[in-house]
């Protein structure tokens, strides 16, 4: 049976289940099933085949076989001695099963432990031991790369392979085996990104993990028709946060596996939704470098960006695709953008804008504050910065996690003056609009002043259209910092006209100079995260001695003659 608008909650029912108390993570699937009056119709697809407990593969699934599915694997759980507070790690291929094994984990009082299944593996053995897990969940492929190294965890009690558990049965916990969660106990731990370092446990409580989608069902109901395509790793956060929210609300759901550029191309050309959300990184190659055709995106009305702020050039782009729609039925060429900035540690978007055809560019606009919370920029004593001086944003929300797992000293650093710092820098003006500048971390320290690599980048991509994307990092020039960017093109040019053109446009915009740019062959060249964000300590870990940096391939490479009181000319 197709998807259609039937579980959708009218307005009356949405404010009475945000309102329920005692809603939260840990039961938000059985609240689900045993409050929408079509809970055995169909609203979720998944678009890798989940086994049912009857053995049977299944994409199509309504919120009381989602209950059961959970139930049956709270019974599994249970045969091998997992218990409430006990942490399961669950280290997989990427689809919605990281959602039923979370919810079948946190029924009974435990945690899982959810692991991007695109982690390296000693990345992933390092959250299993930081997070003290009992068992990890995974199967054969990843074990392999494993190599046996998970048997020296001393707390690691078992490992199950998902391709030899079998047939589950139709079974569920006795009721006295259910947990009955307080508001702050936690239920799930996810990890960040690992950008600047290794990925952090982040640590996910009852109450706050429904806390946005409490927010949305009061304030943002879906239309008749609405199909979403849930395009974000589903081991993520963001995913975590969308799941609890469109099974409440009854959103007919598209759990989809594949969060790259290109699969989000094929979910939409596939299945049509109307609603597509993804993480930048996917929206942006899809933007730049994934060759699309119009038609597949017909259906698509809205861009749903999480995580980090889009650049507002590839943003624009994917604009150009898609339909709208008027109350009267008129249809209108182009999509719009609902662009928040969010992270595992916020829960929920703490900034958002939305993009149309009518905005005006403006360079790492984020817009305004989202009502879930209270948002500050703050100088690093704690103080209010004034309008339009960038300071570190610092959040206040019912949907902020918990902190970090077994990390009780990153946890307190991460506080200032009663916030939660996000570790960006921004800067609001005197109207109340927050503009994005940096991550703390990517702050280029040069001679002549600061540079922020995000704002540069972006500064980039808004006045060399030639450039698909670019990343801008703090390189070292016989022991100075400087600034260096590797980029990607949309179409054929010179390096060195790409320098002079770069450094033209951040001299407008009173940012640094490039020392040194570098066309990648191809952007895979660019290293990546498992959730697809640049890997900037990489890069500049490549750029940490230019006076001694040896391209592949000279002719991609273009260097400033001189910076500062220095030269790069060795590089020429």
């Amino acid at each position: 049976m197709p998807l259609t608008s039937t579980p959708l909650l009218s307005p009356e029912a949405r404010l009475r289940l945000a309102e329920l108390p005692g809603l939260g993570g840990g039961n938000a699937w059985r609240i689900a099933a045993e409050t929408n009056p079509a809970a055995d119709l169909p609203v979720l697809l998944a678009d890798r085949p989940l086994t049912g407990p009857d053995g049977t593969l299944r994409r199509e699934f309504s919120l009381r076989e989602l209950d059961a599915l959970a139930d049956a694997w709270s019974a599994w759980y249970l045969d091998r001695g997992v218990g409430p507070r006990d942490r399961v790690s669950i280290y997989l291929e990427d689809t919605f099963a990281y959602q039923v094994h979370l919810t079948a984990l946190a029924r009974i009082g435990a945690i899982g432990v959810l692991i991007n299944g695109r982690m390296r593996p000693g990345l992933a053995l390092g959250l299993v031991r930081r997070t003290g897990s009992v068992g990890l969940f995974t199967d054969g492929e990843r074990l392999a790369l494993l190599a046996g190294k998970e048997r020296e965890l001393p707390e690691l009690r078992w490992t199950a392979l998902d391709e030899e558990v079998g047939t589950l049965g139709v079974r569920a916990p006795k009721p006295s085996q259910l947990y009955r969660h307080g508001d702050d106990d936690p239920v799930v731990i996810c990890h960040s990104s690992g950008t600047t370092g290794n990925p952090k446990p982040v640590v996910w409580a009852h109450r706050q993990s429904v806390a946005g989608a409490r927010f949305r069902l009061i304030n943002h109901p879906e239309q008749e028709g609405t199909l979403v395509l849930a395009g974000a790793p589903q081991s993520h956060s963001s995913a975590i946060a969308f799941t609890f929210y469109s099974l409440l609300a009854g959103v007919p759901t598209i759990g989809w596996s594949d969060p790259t550029g290109p699969g989000i191309a094929r979910g939409c050309a596939t299945h049509r939704p109307n609603v597509v959300l993804a993480f930048n990184e996917a929206l942006s190659h899809l933007a730049t470098h994934t060759a699309t055709e119009p038609a597949d995106f017909d259906s698509v009305a809205v861009w749903v960006n999480l995580g980090d702020c889009g650049h507002d050039a590839h943003m624009r782009r994917l604009m150009r695709l898609g339909h709208t729609t008027a109350p009267d039925g008129t249809r209108t060429p182009g999509s719009v953008i609902d662009d928040g900035l969010g992270s595992s540690e916020l829960g929920w978007a703490a900034l958002r804008r939305v993009l149309t055809a009518d905005t005006p560019p403006r360079a790492r606009h984020l817009g305004t504050r989202v009502p879930i919370g209270e948002v500050a920029v703050l100088r690093e004593d704690g103080t209010e910065a004034a309008a339009d001086e960038v300071g570190l944003l610092g959040v206040r929300s019912e949907a902020l996690a918990h902190g970090y797992w077994n990390d009780s000293d990153t946890t307190y650093r991460t506080m200032l003056a009663g916030y939660w710092l996000s570790g960006d820098l921004v800067r609001r003006s005197a109207d109340g609009e927050f503009f994005h500048v940096d991550r703390a971390v990517d702050r280029i320290r040069t001679e002549a002043g600061d540079g922020y690599s995000a704002l540069m980048e972006e500064e980039l991509l808004l006045a060399v259209e030639e450039l698909a994307d670019c990343s801008v990092v703090a390189a070292q020039d016989r022991g100075r910092t400087v600034p260096a960017a590797i980029v990607t093109l949309r179409r054929e040019t010179t390096a060195e006209d790409l320098l002079r053109r770069a450094n033209a446009a951040l001299d407008r915009a009173g940012q640094p100079r490039l020392a040194l740019l570098e066309i990648a062959p191809t952007p895979e060249a660019v290293p990546l995260g498992p959730t697809g964000k640049v890997l900037k300590r990489r890069l500049r870990e490549k750029y940490a001695a230019l006076e001694e940096y040896r391209p592949a391939d000279p002719k991609a490479v273009a260097v400033t003659a001189a910076v500062g009181h220095g030269s790069t000319e060795a590089l020429a």
